[in-house]
């Protein structure tokens, strides 16, 4: 064999690397495995591991030949499959390498919904775990007891809740088998979880979005600024993060085009372009986001109502901004307060009201007018035309009418 060439029967680094004995009536195999520990000279210590493979006498016995293929394969496999990452425990890895590698690289509120899910659920019950280690009834344990927990209130975890702790410890595995710390198939494979009902979002009609603005407008926060801003999320399908991230410079009250961040804003139109969520400003949700809006006469009214209400209408100020701080309002604090106390109100008779069923009426109430799918998916900024259909619910008194001429048409 000429020098530099390998020989197929020359072993590669962490394949079997270990040996199989007999001890008694058992068979054993020995290994050494890497630690997260360095040894004076600077390289990963090394520690020997002893398992148990199979009965060598009596029911279920095995030769040596088939034993040590058991060892290899479901021991050298799994235990040798990484290096040193894979002796880190769970709470080690995430918060070495899954924090700045993955979590400190998503939008506020997904740095958030990540910390909240490690912190209350995941590491908790995992953290103290070596990554290596890691099976399916580890994650099945972990659902279990999430869903026989209670909150503070006595209520359980929602099933919303628990697809989302799942999916934290799927996306902690994927990363680690990236970076070669795991191997094999997600301990989340083939975890069942309870059917997840989803809560059917119902619109407002147009005088339910009147008389919401109606009542939030008496509130004593702001008796121009909450109403406006109901009207203009009812007619304009804005986002409540795009509408709280929504500067002066970005909506053009005028007749004639303005330049705005280097581009042509066309007259009596607003421009998306920025988010406010979880106290600071960040890209849209996604590419299709970022949008230019048409302004009508109503929604036209009530930016100008705001404009002239407002001690802070400079280029760069928020358009839906507190009175004294100049930041953007705290979109939980004013749902909380107010939007949902007068969804309640007998005027409005929608308990079950939220920023984003007002999404949902914008889409309801442009099918109405007439706005094809396309146009609809333009202005809600939808990546895809199925969502589009899906913000859009039928007026069941609209579809009746129609429905009512089914029979009825004569053939010339």
């Amino acid at each position: 064999m000429l020098e530099g060439q390998q020989s197929d029967f020359q072993r590669r680094r962490n394949q079997r690397t270990g040996y199989v004995y007999r001890r008694g009536d058992s068979w054993f195999g020995q290994f050494r495995v890497d630690t997260a520990e360095l040894d004076e000279n600077g390289r990963f210590k090394r520690k020997r591991l002893t398992k148990f493979i199979a009965p060598a006498a009596g029911p279920g016995k095995v030769g040596k030949k088939r034993a040590m293929a058991l060892f290899y394969e479901a021991e050298l496999q799994h235990l040798h499959k990484s290096g040193p990452l894979a002796t880190r425990t769970v709470a080690e890895f995430v918060d070495e390498v899954f924090r700045p590698q993955v979590v400190l690289r998503c939008k506020p509120s997904g740095q958030a919904h990540y910390n909240g899910m490690l912190k209350n659920h995941v590491l908790p019950d995992l953290g103290r775990f070596m990554v290596r280690d890691i099976r399916p009834q580890h994650v099945y344990n972990l659902i279990r007891a999430k869903l026989d927990c209670r909150g503070a209130a006595g209520e359980r975890l929602s099933v919303q809740t628990i697809v989302h702790i799942r999916n934290t410890v799927s996306a902690i595995f994927r990363h680690a088998k990236r970076m070669q710390a795991y191997s094999g198939d997600l301990p989340t494979e083939g975890v069942k979880l309870p059917p997840l009902v989803h809560v059917e979002r119902r619109p407002l009609t147009w005088q339910q979005v009147q008389a919401l603005a109606s009542v939030i407008g008496k509130s004593p926060a702001d008796n121009v600024q909450l109403g406006a801003l109901v009207i203009i999320l009812a007619i304009t399908g804005l986002r409540i993060g795009e509408a709280m991230g929504l500067r002066w410079k970005r909506v053009n009250l005028t007749d004639q085009p303005m330049i705005v961040d280097g581009e042509l804003l066309p007259a009596y139109t607003l421009a998306v372009r920025e988010n406010y969520v979880r106290g600071a400003y960040g890209t849209l949700k996604t590419r299709t986001s970022r949008r230019n809006i048409p302004l009508s006469t109503e929604t036209w009214y009530q930016f100008s109502r705001l404009q002239q209400a407002s001690a802070f209408v400079g280029p760069d100020d928020p358009v839906f901004a507190g009175r004294n701080s100049g930041k953007p309002l705290d979109q939980h604090n004013i749902a909380a307060r107010f939007l949902r106390p007068a969804g309640k109100h007998a005027e409005v008779g929608a308990p079950w009201v939220s920023w984003h069923c007002l999404r949902h009426s914008a889409a309801t109430l442009a099918d109405q007018a007439g706005l094809s799918v396309v146009e609809r998916q333009r202005v809600l900024g939808h990546a895809a035309e199925s969502m589009t259909l899906h913000y859009s619910h039928a007026e069941i008194d609209r579809v009746r009418a129609k429905m009512e001429t089914i029979g009825k048409q004569t053939v010339n």
